[in-house]
């Protein structure tokens, strides 16, 4: 009893820990925002921007969260029932814990937070299962983005054997994306015979995690993730100035969040490397670098930066809670 007094009490300080530190972060790049007088550039934007597009990207958030909060539900389903708020709560929480970790990586350990030790070894095997998911969608959409602007919009005079090379190079990793995809059980079952897996008697090879009905409804869910997130981009661009087609810069969007996702970002560098990619990619299209600049800063703020913070609440309330329906 006093050691599961302790566990507790040991839990909580740490919990304590982790919400001063996602504060203090968050309060850092605040303070790094407005020492670049973002702020009055913002004011400067509402004064004469179309503020419904700014308010379409803020109600979006919901559904980017809402998307991911299901996908995670549909994930821990052949381990155990977990209500959809639940699952949105556990989210939130990750988020606030992923802030301050090398390229959110921290964001597993809300999620997994409310189940049982082997129970969270697993659930951390079908978060990377998810997240291969999101990567698929979030690769191809990048790597078809960029070849389809380039084609269109930077280099339209390209020899076509050279254009059908790049295409069927394309097609070939789309598909090699799909099969390894949905062949993860084999991956699952080569780790299962691991020792360190077999010390805790865990076993990744239930047939009902990798059912093909489930891993499309992953799927579908991260093709909606993306669509959605990549329209809040679009919207806050064209909200700060940047005069564009509007297919143009989705396709740019596809190419930048495909570099963000494999380039490694450290809490202190974030804004650095979000911001020398926008100027990078959305030069071409605007001589507006501010605009582009201030886009993805508001674009970290309503998708991180707030979640992260109403996530502080849950993370506090973690310690010792548990699902109480049974684990299947």
């Amino acid at each position: 009893m006093n050691q599961k007094l302790s566990s507790t009490i040991n839990l909580k300080y740490l919990n304590i820990v982790l919400v001063v530190v996602a504060l203090g972060y968050l309060a850092y790049k605040f303070n790094d925002y407005h020492q670049q007088n973002y702020g009055q550039l913002f004011i400067d934007i509402l004064a004469k921007g179309n503020i419904t597009l700014l308010i379409f990207a803020i109600v979006l958030v919901s559904l980017n969260y809402g998307l991911e909060a299901k996908k995670w539900q549909i994930l821990l389903s052949p381990l155990q029932k977990v209500g959809w708020l639940n699952s949105f709560k556990s989210i939130l929480a990750g988020i606030t814990i992923s802030v301050f970790t090398p390229n959110r990586t921290g964001e597993v350990i809300g999620k997994v937070v409310y189940l049982d030790l082997q129970e969270k070894m697993k659930a951390a095997l079908l978060n990377f299962s998810g997240s291969m998911a999101q990567m698929i969608c979030t690769s191809l959409a990048g790597l078809w983005g960029t070849i389809i602007y380039l084609k269109y919009y930077s280099f339209k005079n390209i020899d076509l054997p050279a254009i059908q090379i790049i295409y069927a190079l394309a097609i070939i990793c789309t598909v090699l994306a799909f099969l390894i995809y949905f062949n993860q059980q084999k991956f699952f079952t080569w780790l299962s015979q691991k020792k360190w897996a077999k010390k805790f008697h865990i076993n990744f090879t239930n047939h009902q995690q990798f059912k093909s009905s489930l891993q499309v409804k992953v799927l579908v869910l991260s093709i909606c993730r993306y669509l959605v997130f990549s329209s809040q981009l679009v919207l806050l661009l064209i909200f700060c100035g940047i005069h564009a087609a509007t297919f143009q810069l989705f396709l740019l969007c596809t190419v930048f969040f495909l570099v963000m996702w494999f380039l490694p970002s450290f809490a202190l560098t974030e804004l650095g490397v979000r911001g020398s990619i926008a100027v990078m990619l959305f030069q071409n299209v605007s001589d507006n670098i501010s605009g582009a600049l201030l886009a993805v800063v508001l674009l970290w703020i309503i998708n991180v930066a707030l979640p992260a913070l109403i996530g502080c609440v849950y993370v506090f309330n973690l310690t010792g809670k548990k699902q109480q329906l049974p684990c299947r």
